[in-house]
């Protein structure tokens, strides 16, 4: 099976469940003889909170709730709460050990925060906690019923917080919920109450919501398959047997807007959409940690985009003289310490060649220059590296010399997929998965990598790419192994 990590999920979006807010009542669960929460042990903490607003302010009247961080809205109050001052102050006395949160709203009921905090049982004087809690925006959440085969009376909770919602025939006939009033950060666990015997369960999830957002969960499912081929040199690892952050194709015909992954371990996945696609239905996501087997995910949708970091940049298909950059600068920002790569699939024959089309693609680095080019006497694909050198200091009168160069026979008329790989002065090259060249070069590539210009053979499914260090080498490998295993997966997912 695929193994999933908990990811650290970044951008301007958020996952979603189904929620009631506390502050609304929530319509089907009888709250005669709810239970407030009490503590147990010796009381030996005092909150001394503050409250302020995104731009730094104290927000007076705020409403503080204390609970557990197992609190489930529907079947308890909170443990203690309070309201602040004019200068947004809060106290609550007489708190005992234990994992707890704090859920705060203003007046207005239009923002929110949340955060946990611990009092530790191993002290014997009175702990002072001090906590600052800032409010954003609410976040909000529109979800399809049978995404979790909701059904009237059944209630769904996030645990550990003041947010529930009960299903109700309006519900029922519409086929979705709405939800108001979510505290903008991430959560972990859900509690699901379900039917006449009103039986509970939990689900681990792993939901980030945004500040101001409004989210939607559709129950399309796609599924991702693994199999023995692709992972079989990864197999060859010692230790860890399992690929981290794969990039991988998926098919989605969707209206979903800012379409995204969601597991049912809760983590989620960024979509980018593939550029210049006829169809509009082609995607790459990145799996944090996969292995042989199938995965299903449902669609989900975010009113901000949201991309893997990893992919830079992919195109269906390039045009003649195209300049392929960001889409937010004329570079490529590399992150510290990671690695830059460029895969594609090449269809060429060199029989049916002439001069003017030896020029894959072209890049200019400070004074080093890049190209893919096509050997017309050999018949292969060359990557060449040059330095920019001069006549004089000045560089008035300059001209590039060539410090190394590297062939692939590949241009036998059939498909093929190229890569190549570069970390600092490292370079890769690899055919259909296969390492066919790997070497060092005289050159090194900064974090700063410039956008290229292709030229006029058109490529399929170029793909600009990232790759952190822990992927592609980690403690007990051998030397370049996990690189190659990676590569060589690649090469059969993309296929």
């Amino acid at each position: 099976m695929m193994n999933f990590n908990t990811l650290k999920i970044v951008g301007n979006f958020a996952l979603a469940a189904i929620f009631c807010t506390y502050f609304t009542a929530c319509s089907d669960e009888n709250h005669a003889g709810v239970l407030t929460e009490t503590e147990s042990g010796t009381t030996i903490a005092r909150i001394e909170g503050i409250v302020k607003n995104e731009n730094g302010k104290p927000v007076p009247s705020a409403k503080v709730n204390l609970i557990s961080s197992t609190h489930i809205a529907a079947r308890m109050a909170p443990i203690k709460t309070a309201t602040t001052d004019d200068a947004g102050k809060y106290t609550i006395d007489s708190v005992s050990a234990g994992d707890y949160a704090l859920q705060i709203s203003n007046t207005e009921r239009t923002q929110s925060g949340y955060q946990t905090i611990t009092i530790e049982d191993d002290k014997t004087n009175t702990q002072k906690l001090k906590p600052e809690t800032s409010l954003e925006k609410n976040a909000s959440l529109e979800i399809s019923l049978s995404t979790y085969a909701l059904d009237k009376g059944d209630t769904l909770c996030i645990t550990g917080t003041l947010n529930c919602i009960g299903i109700d025939e309006k519900n029922v006939k519409a086929g979705t919920a709405t939800l108001s009033e979510i505290p903008p950060t991430e959560f972990t666990n859900i509690t699901l109450i379900k039917g006449a015997n009103r039986d509970t369960s939990t689900r681990n999830v792993k939901w980030d919501f945004t500040p101001g957002e409004k989210l939607e969960i559709s129950p399309t499912q796609i599924s991702v398959s693994i199999s023995k081929d692709v992972m079989s040199e990864a197999q060859k690892l010692n230790g860890n047997k399992t690929l981290d952050s794969m990039i991988v194709p998926i098919t989605l015909n969707t209206n979903v807007k800012n379409p995204v992954l969601l597991s049912d371990k809760g983590d989620t996945l960024a979509l980018y959409k593939v550029e210049n696609d006829k169809n509009g239905d082609r995607y790459l996501t990145v799996i944090p940690n996969i292995d042989v087997g199938t995965y299903n995910f449902t669609v989900a949708s975010t009113d901000s985009l949201y991309e893997p970091k990893q992919i830079l940049k992919s195109i269906a298909e390039t045009e003649p003289q195209m300049n392929v950059k960001s889409k937010t600068h004329d570079h490529f920002e590399i992150p510290q310490e990671n690695s830059f790569a460029i895969g594609f699939w090449i269809s060429i024959d060199k029989k049916n060649l002439d001069v003017d089309d030896t020029t894959l693609l072209e890049m200019f680095h400070n004074d080093v220059r890049l190209d893919l080019k096509i050997n017309l006497q050999m018949g292969n694909l060359c990557t060449n590296f040059y330095r920019r050198d001069s006549t004089d200091s000045t560089h008035e009168h300059s001209y590039y010399t060539t410090n190394d160069t590297f062939c692939t026979n590949i241009l036998d008329g059939k498909r093929h997929y190229f890569t190549l790989f570069i970390k600092s002065n490292h370079i890769v090259i690899a055919k259909d998965g296969n390492i066919d060249k790997e070497n060092n070069i005289k050159i090194n590539f900064n974090r700063t990598i410039p956008g290229f210009t292709m030229g006029n053979n058109k490529l399929k499914n170029l793909t600009v790419f990232s790759l952190s260090p822990s992927t592609i080498v980690q403690s007990d490998d051998n030397d370049w192994e996990r690189l190659h295993a990676w590569l060589s997966a690649l090469y059969l997912l993309q296929k």
